[in-house]
């Protein structure tokens, strides 16, 4: 038996609580995540300057910088949750937490970065502040467009299929986005605007492998025997398991090999589609699916059968039995036929 046939007698969904408990766990230990970083930082999620206000200085420096001696320079200067990020061609990207710091400051720390450190290229250092009012537009701003987003899934899908099925599909995208949030909390991984985009990204293929397995159940059920609505499922996800594995693959290593290899600058974004490309996956076959069988299960088959938009008649051809149709067989009937009277000829004697 090959690698197909044996996808092919897979039983996904009569394993569905197995699939529940595997996102309930992963659930659990992102917001217990969360609350650590409550309780030790005062914030559940590592919000960069982009989300609550800061100063960005840039500089490039004649040899490769340590970052432990410019922390200890940034920490006896006050900044002591100063981030340090080093780049490619000896550049070091500090972020501090002030909105605002003075020239002095920005001067002190070029200063002691060219004596303790290495020499410092004034001509290549730059300064960003964001205020936090800022901030707090960006985060009602990304707010609004991932609401936007999920109203828009949830009446195209309503529209296209069933409003059980769109809320499935939302069920899963909420799953989506929780998973990754613990995720980046459990790995301190900084949130900062290109967080938004990653987040729209992965709604996108995560509702595209949801529709793609809902057009294969809207297929097989305009040809549906006699097999249960939860067989029809099962044997529609497995068909389509290859498929959506291939894509979800390489764009996974198209992303990992981003977090290697793209800098800071990068890994934040990466890691953050990394964690729902694989989420997204996994909730559009063994979350979004499931779900449909389980709201399905009590309902009469005519329902069911309305999900592909089939009109009441059609419906009814295909739930109902060819009917066999009975010839009857000519009856026999014996006619006598009545031989033809003679006439009788009177002659005449002569």
């Amino acid at each position: 038996m090959n690698f197909r046939d044996r996808i092919n007698n897979w039983n996904i969904v009569g394993r569905t609580k197995l699939w529940f408990s595997i996102s309930i766990t992963i659930i659990v230990i992102g917001i217990a995540a969360m609350v650590v970083n409550q309780v030790r930082f005062g914030s559940p999620l590592n919000l960069g300057i982009d989300f609550k206000g800061g100063t960005i200085v840039r500089l490039t420096c004649a040899e490769k910088p340590d970052t432990g001696k410019v922390a200890n320079i940034l920490s006896s200067l006050g900044y002591k949750d100063a981030i340090i990020q080093e780049a490619q061609g000896n550049k070091l990207t500090v972020k501090l937490n002030a909105s605002m710091i003075s020239p002095d400051d920005v001067n002190k720390i070029v200063d002691n970065i060219s004596k303790e450190v290495s020499k410092v290229d004034p001509d290549q250092t730059s300064i960003t502040s964001i205020a936090p009012v800022i901030g707090s537009e960006l985060e009602k701003s990304g707010a609004i467009a991932l609401g936007l987003a999920l109203l828009f899934i949830l009446f195209y899908i309503s529209i296209r299929f069933q409003l059980q099925y769109a809320l499935a599909t939302v069920i899963a995208l909420f799953h989506d986005m929780i998973i990754t949030l613990g995720m980046l909390v459990l790995f301190r991984t900084e949130i900062n605007a290109p967080f938004i985009g990653a987040f729209l990204a992965i709604i996108t293929y995560s509702v595209e492998d949801t529709v793609v397995v809902m057009d294969r159940i809207r297929e097989k059920l305009k040809f549906r025997a006699k097999e249960s609505f939860a067989s029809l499922v099962n044997s529609s996800i497995t068909e389509v398991w290859v498929r959506s594995m291939n894509t979800s693959i390489t764009t996974f290593f198209a992303s990992f090999a981003l977090v290697l290899f793209g800098g800071p600058t990068l890994r934040d974004f990466s890691m953050t589609l990394l964690f729902g490309l694989t989420s997204g996956t996994y909730s559009s076959i063994y979350i979004a699916s499931p779900l449909i069988v389980l709201w399905k299960k009590n309902k009469p088959r005519t329902e069911s059968e309305s999900f592909v938009g089939v009109g009441k008649q059609q419906s009814e051809v295909l739930s109902s039995e060819p009917e066999t149709v009975k010839v009857s067989q000519p009856t026999n009937v014996s006619k006598k036929r009545k031989s033809p009277k003679k006439k009788k000829t009177s002659r005449k004697r002569h």
